[in-house]
């Protein structure tokens, strides 16, 4: 197999006209590169060039090495500088995976900051639960996942994993505008034992954070309505088909008063009814690119408005 040496030798001989012009620009002897030369001739069983007392004169077959030597140094040249922008974390990929509010809230911040910092980094971005991008993240699928565990609903993640906190939220009973309840300052869980609930469907975190907060205001829920399309549940609140339960950043219009969408917003206070946003990660995974990463998505979450927990109504056990 020819080596990078030889192509060079090949390229300046081609382009010299002599071996001592070749020799003088390689920093060899004038023996040194017609033995090198005549060296690959033997390997490759063919003539390069006619020799003479003064000059050498490459052939066909010489004048097509020396071409494609050029082009294969350069492709090599160019793989040395790809190779160390990417030790120098100037290029290389992320992949990002989200559930659907953190990717509506938190995401665009850390693509638009690659975007800006980094052009060349190949960013990739999926929506997803945790069910679907802690696997990705395990199996190398993705780089980093932004999850979510509500306090009553905790999880067993695989080993391996680095989870560090972006957010914990409240969560929030939603209420139609004109709801009787709306106008109270302070509501019991079991003040909502006769709604009608709109929740999740049946085998996700949601669901299940719905049945344990119901559960400890000693009833169960009637859901009527499922579904899981995040904004759906805003819509039938504010139509008055029922109540629900949602986490801060899931809610549509974060700086709202508690009436501006047609719902009215009241505060669950036990510690236990909130949901955590983590990034998750392979402790293991070399990607230079994630503290930026999370670095952005801290940035993102301390970006947004802050909720003042003594101006709204509460909900309590």
């Amino acid at each position: 197999m020819l080596t990078p040496p030889q192509l060079q030798a090949i390229c300046e001989v081609v382009a010299a006209g002599s071996f001592r012009s070749a020799a003088q620009r390689l920093g060899y002897t004038p023996s040194a590169v017609s033995q090198q030369i005549s060296t690959i001739e033997r390997a490759l069983g063919v003539a390069l060039f006619e020799r003479s007392p003064r000059s050498v004169r490459p052939t066909p077959a010489g004048l097509q090495l020396a071409r494609r030597a050029g082009r294969l140094l350069a492709d090599l040249s160019a793989t040395e500088d790809e190779m160390r922008a990417y030790a120098a974390a100037e290029r290389g990929r992320l992949r990002l995976g989200s559930f659907w509010s953190a990717g509506f809230r938190l995401v665009p911040t850390v693509l638009t900051g690659f975007l800006r910092d980094r052009p060349e980094v190949d960013v990739r971005y999926e929506e997803g639960d945790p069910q679907v991008t802690v696997p990705a993240v395990v199996e190398g699928r993705l780089d980093l996942a932004v999850i979510f565990e509500y306090g009553v609903v905790p999880h067993s993640w695989p080993d391996g994993l680095d989870h560090t906190l972006v957010r914990e939220e409240p969560l929030y009973v939603l209420l139609p505008a004109g709801h009787p309840l709306a106008g109270r300052r302070h509501i019991r869980l079991a003040d909502l034992r006769d709604e009608r609930w709109i929740s999740y469907h049946e085998d996700t975190d949601a669901a299940r954070c719905l049945r344990h907060i119901c559960a400890a205001g000693g009833f169960l829920p009637e859901v009527l309505f499922r579904t899981n399309d995040y904004n759906l549940p805003y819509e039938l609140v504010r139509q008055g088909l029922g109540v629900a339960i949602a986490p801060e950043l899931a809610i549509m219009d974060t700086s709202a008063s508690p009436d501006a969408s047609g719902t009215h917003l009241v505060r669950l206070t036990d510690p236990a009814h909130t949901r955590r946003v983590y990034a998750t990660r392979r402790t293991s995974d070399p990607n230079p690119f994630l503290p930026q990463a999370l670095a952005l998505l801290h940035t993102a979450a301390a970006a947004l408005p802050e909720r003042d927990g003594g101006e709204w109504p509460t909900v309590t056990g």
